[in-house]
Parts: structure tokens; sequence; C-alpha cells
């Protein structure tokens, strides 16, 4: 549908990073406005968005939801209209606009950012429902439709669940769609129990004291502490390859002193991405390597200090949702990829497992597809009315459960 591609590229061209999806907002506030809800509410958890209708009969609230935030990737721009992230292709761009005859020199880096996941797409797959709904409410029950803020950083379920507006809300069950590159277009991807990892990040800072490069040893250097825990967290990392629950640890930064020749270090900080399939092995994981850091910091005198970021639940899908996804794939005669292994990344939908039952499902966007986060990603605008089905489909069968 020509107005649900419309507004697709225009939240792709309008994308927003965490926590700042203010313009996404006012775009898909407008659109709701045009579809009558029941219940409209502009803003949860930040910027997030709530439109809800209502059944024709009382019956079971089910919650399906989006996510609307963009990725720090910015899109490169030419004169002659074509948005590229990558130089290589860039620099094809302008050879051509060259041999053209037509002004490269304003060729430039878009302050915008982009949506390179395909939270664009998500949005506009319910905005399209949304349509649906406002023509035809549901039969029995509740259908509340969330657009969700700040996925990528696993912090916008819980400024949402922890909204007022929203913890008025009883919600039976909660479904979500991923679109999924390598996955055969309009295929459905589904799995029982874990199906996205749990994860965080972890920054661990020493603070020792420092001193004139000639004279280390009126200093406190804490090199000696980041490669005794380096050895330690890359022996670690070995004894983990065997885990049931697949839980690992990744050093992604480590920082020591300053950029100077004159003065030894006095400041260290060491940064890492744990992730498992199981939250209490994760927790175990981290506190394990919380301990670990604080008893060698001690031993040498130093002082330590840590923060976590990006908190991530895992993605546990209740049985009896992921066979009402199984069974909507059906009757819509779509092909079901019963996946065994769940996906290593993490996605913030699982922290609503804690108030009612979720399932979250891929949609596959094709199998030569770019990559998810990828600077050459956009979503497939074919595989829009399919998620428009499925969650249309998921609704007819949970009012006949009611």
């Amino acid at each position: 549908m020509k107005i649900l591609e419309s507004l697709r590229h225009k939240l792709f061209k309008s994308a927003e990073l965490s926590g700042n999806e203010k313009e996404t907002n006012k775009i898909i506030n407008r659109f709701l406005e045009k579809t009558n809800p029941d219940i409209h509410l502009k803003n949860v958890g930040g910027y997030g968005i709530i439109a809800i209708y209502k059944g024709v009969e009382d019956g079971r609230n089910i919650m399906l939801r989006a996510d609307i935030d963009g990725l720090n990737i910015p899109l490169m721009s030419t004169d002659n209209g074509q948005q590229t992230t990558d130089v290589f292709e860039l620099s094809a761009v302008s050879t051509k606009c060259q041999s053209s005859k037509l002004n490269v020199q304003s060729s430039k880096l878009n302050a915008q950012y982009s949506h390179r996941c395909g939270h664009d797409g998500h949005a506009t797959i319910l905005c399209g429902l949304a349509m649906r709904l406002g023509k035809k409410r549901p039969a029995k029950g509740n259908v509340i439709l969330l657009f969700q803020p700040a996925e990528e950083t696993g912090e916008g379920a819980k400024a949402v669940i922890n909204d007022p507006q929203f913890r008025d809300l009883k919600i039976d069950a909660a479904f979500a769609l991923h679109n999924l590159p390598s996955y055969a277009k309009h295929q459905i991807v589904v799995k029982k129990d874990c199906f996205a990892s749990a994860s965080l990040g972890l920054k661990m800072i020493f603070d020792g004291k420092t001193s004139h490069a000639s004279q280390p040893e009126k200093g406190n250097n804490p090199q000696i502490v980041v490669t005794t825990l380096l050895d330690a967290f890359q022996r670690k990392y070995e004894n983990l390859k065997k885990d049931k629950h697949h839980t690992t640890l990744t050093i992604t930064r480590v920082v020591i002193g300053e950029e100077t020749f004159g003065v030894t270090p006095g400041h260290a900080e060491i940064w890492m991405t744990l992730r498992s399939q199981d939250d209490k092995a994760l927790q175990n994981l981290t506190e394990s390597t919380i301990g670990l850091c604080e008893y060698i910091s001690k031993e040498y005198r130093l002082s330590f200090r840590h923060s976590i970021h990006e908190d991530f639940a895992a993605t546990m899908n209740s049985g009896d949702n992921t066979e009402i996804v199984r069974q909507a794939a059906r009757n819509l005669k779509l092909s079901v990829n019963e996946i065994k292994e769940p996906f290593p990344w993490s996605e913030d939908f699982g922290r609503f497992g804690n108030i009612c039952p979720i399932c979250l499902f891929g949609l596959g966007c094709g199998l030569e597809h770019e990559p998810l986060h990828s600077p050459r990603y956009e979503f497939e605008d074919e595989i829009i009315d399919t998620g428009i089905d499925v969650f249309e489909k998921i609704i007819e069968i949970e009012s006949n459960l009611s």
C-alpha cells in the first residue's frame, strides 16, 4: 500500500537516537489520529505512544509492540539525490556527477541518523494495523498498540513499564516481530522459551596515582591490575565455552593512562559486554566479574568503581503465545521456520515478560538481504503487508480464546 510505503520512507528519513524520538513521535501520532483510536496516549515512557482499540465484546487485552528509535549510522548525501554510507560508493557517485558536470562540492554527511535495524518498518507495520483496526474493531477484547522508544539501549521497555499511564493497563499477552535478513522473504521465524539473549555492558574504572615517567615508583600505576584482569577474563572466556546457557563475555575497550610520554598512568578502564540465554546466569557472571575487580583493586590499593549500561533481559517466549504465532502463520499459508538455538543478540521486548506472557517472532526479509546494523541495510517494503496480516490473525485467534 503506497500510503504505508510513504510513511516508512518518511520515518526512515527522520531517524532519531534512543530517547530522542521527538519528530518520530509526531509523525506516528499524526498518522494514528486518523484511525480514531478509543484511547490515544502520546508520550509514554518518554516518546512512546499507545493506541487502544476496544473490542465489540469484552475479552483478553492483547498488546502488540513496535520499536521506533534509530541508530548512530549517518547517511551520506549527494547533490543528485542519492544517499550512501559507503566511502567508495560515495566516490563513485562523485565521479559520475563530475562526468555529468554536476556540482559535487556540497556532497556532505547528513546530520540525520538512520534506521539500519528496520524500526521504521516495524512502526509502519503497526500503523498499518491501526488503519485496519480503525475501520473494524476486534470482535472481543482490546488491542493495545505500543510504539516503544529506546529499544536499542535497553532503556525503553523499562521506562514504559514504569510510566503510570502504562501501569494502569491490564495486559494478558504481548507480541512483537523483528525483521530478519538471511531468512526467506515473508517466512515466520519462531522458537518457544529463549528467542534472544540477555546482555549488558559493564564499565570498570580503576584509579591510582600518576607520577613522572622517570620516577614510576612514586605513583600507583593500574597497568598490572589491568593485565592481570585481562588474563583472568581470557581464562573465564575459555571456561565458558561449554556453558549450557551460552554465557560469555567480550572485552570491547581497554584504556590505560593518557596520550603522553612523560607521565605514568593513574587511570584505567575495561569495558565489556556480558551475554547469556539465562537472566540468572548473566547476573552470576556480572557479580563474579565485579567481585574479582574489587578484590584485585584492593590488593593493589586502587580505587575501583563500575557502571552497567544497555541492560537487556532474555526474551523468553511462552509456549502458548508461540503456538498462536505458528497458527497465525499457518492460517496465512506462510512458511514457518522453527529455529533450534536462540539468537545471540538482545531485544528490549524481553522486559515485558515480567508482566505478561510474550512472544517475539521473526519476519524474513530475504536470503541475500544486507544484515541488520549494516550501513547499507534498508527495510524491505514488500514485507509490510505480511507483518500486518500476521498481527491481524493473532488478534483474531486471541479473540476466539476469550
